[in-house]
């Protein structure tokens, strides 16, 4: 018995662990909406990338969670997507000081990093006084014998007046996996009479990634004259085609000098507006181009515009152009079968996949050597809607059971009545 016991303790585990091996189970394509197909005969073998238009991004999830990516042998392809905003951000390294001394009219310290090998371009320079302008040489070595230029009469400055100051600590050089650094700070020989103190030096990895703008031309409707806050105005209403990302808007105005107040809203729901930006729209003297308004990124389709004339003649609003971080989706072309790829998206249940290519996309790049474009948007053949609740399928239910529960809520009171009439007679 034991024997048989451990016998099925065995398959039980075995059993197990095959299902942990096993591949996810493939979600039923039924609940998709659309999906959209990208033209590509072989997908190129490495990080290939296309941007959602304007058509997905209204009928995806907001934060488009429900995105499936197929290929031509019906394999779900992973895929990263990154919003491609404007990213900076800044990683200190520890860097031990083994080294410093005063050459001329110069102060120099060596740094070792340590084994690591992780990337660095950036140095900020700790050094004291005030209105000063000094130039510094940056240096770098793999084995502190054979040295490197990295940055060559970079200036650092620091200047104050009237309780104000401004100063530039940081240098910049390029992307470097030196060991050893080597920094030279020299004296302004205007202000310095010795060589310069170094109070520190810290070490950083500094990146800035320039981000992607989509723009959607809006379609504006005619001018129309009205009233804000009892003051005569002009209200634009501008369709996006879309609910798309929007973070920032052109206006293309026609010439002349102005400072006119303004409100701009998102009004996919006219009962309940939101504001988006607001403060004075201003053309100075021999200024030119378009008039940018910047604000927190919204979801949004229909806006309105509201510029407060008072006395002075409307403005002249050609155009409006919404702007807004592009969404990116990147793969790995190799991962995918020789083929057309289909794009699925419109489910409302459908979770976000968080696939593992993720850790293995370096974050600073932008858009892949290979980009692909969408196709049109396709009904998908095999949706099926969810069935309705229950309670919306047999609305009569309800009735039902409000007038047995009135029945039974009448037959207790009677009930109570009769006990309560024969409890006073007795």
């Amino acid at each position: 018995m034991r024997q048989i016991l451990l016998l099925a303790m065995a398959v039980g585990a075995f059993h197990g662990e095959l299902r942990a091996q096993a591949p996810p189970t493939r979600e039923p394509l039924s609940g998709w909406l659309y999906f959209k197909e990208i033209p590509a005969a072989r997908p190129p073998a490495g990080l290939t990338d296309f941007v959602l238009d304007v058509e997905t991004l209204d009928q995806a999830r907001a934060g488009q969670e429900d995105l499936r990516l197929y290929d031509s042998a019906g394999r779900e392809v992973p895929y990263v997507l990154r919003v491609r905003r404007d990213v900076a951000t800044t990683n200190a390294f520890p860097a031990r000081e083994f080294n410093r001394g005063v050459d001329g009219g110069a102060t120099q310290i060596s740094l070792d990093l340590g084994g690591r090998s992780e990337p660095h371009n950036q140095v900020e320079i700790d050094t004291p006084g005030n209105n000063f302008r000094r130039f510094v040489d940056i240096g770098g070595s793999a084995d502190g014998a054979q040295w490197s230029t990295l940055a060559s009469a970079a200036i650092v400055f620091r200047f104050a007046a009237g309780g104000h100051s401004v100063e530039q600590l940081a240098v910049d050089y390029p992307v470097s996996q030196y060991r050893y650094l080597r920094i030279r700070v020299a004296r302004d020989p205007e202000t310095d009479r010795a060589a310069p103190e170094l109070a520190g030096v810290r070490v950083r990895r500094s990146i800035h990634l320039a981000g992607e703008m989509r723009s959607t031309v809006g379609s504006m409707e005619p001018r129309d004259a009205d009233r804000a806050n009892a003051r005569p105005a002009s209200i634009w209403r501008v369709d996006l085609g879309g609910r798309i990302p929007v973070q920032q808007v052109l206006l293309t105005v026609g010439e002349g000098v102005f400072s006119r107040p303004f409100t701009l809203q998102a009004v996919d729901d006219p009962a309940v507006p939101v504001l988006l930006a607001s403060g004075e729209l201003t053309r100075r003297e021999n200024a030119a181009g378009q008039l940018k308004v910047v604000f927190e990124e919204r979801m949004a389709r229909r806006l309105r515009l509201t510029v407060i004339d008072d006395r002075n003649p409307p403005l002249p609003i050609f155009s409006l152009t919404a702007e807004g971080a592009a969404r990116q989706v990147v793969f790995d072309g190799a991962s995918a079968a020789p083929g057309v790829l289909r794009l699925y998206y419109g489910s409302v249940r459908a979770l976000a996949p968080r696939y593992d290519l993720a850790a293995r996309v370096p974050a600073e790049s932008g858009p892949m050597a290979t980009r692909l474009v969408l196709g049109p948007r396709r009904d998908n053949p095999v949706y099926s809607p969810e069935p309705k609740p229950f309670s919306e399928r047999s609305p009569w239910l309800v009735y039902v059971v409000l007038a047995a529960a009135g029945i039974v809520l009448a037959a207790i009171l009677v009930s109570l009545a009769r006990a309560s009439a024969a409890s006073a007679a007795a």
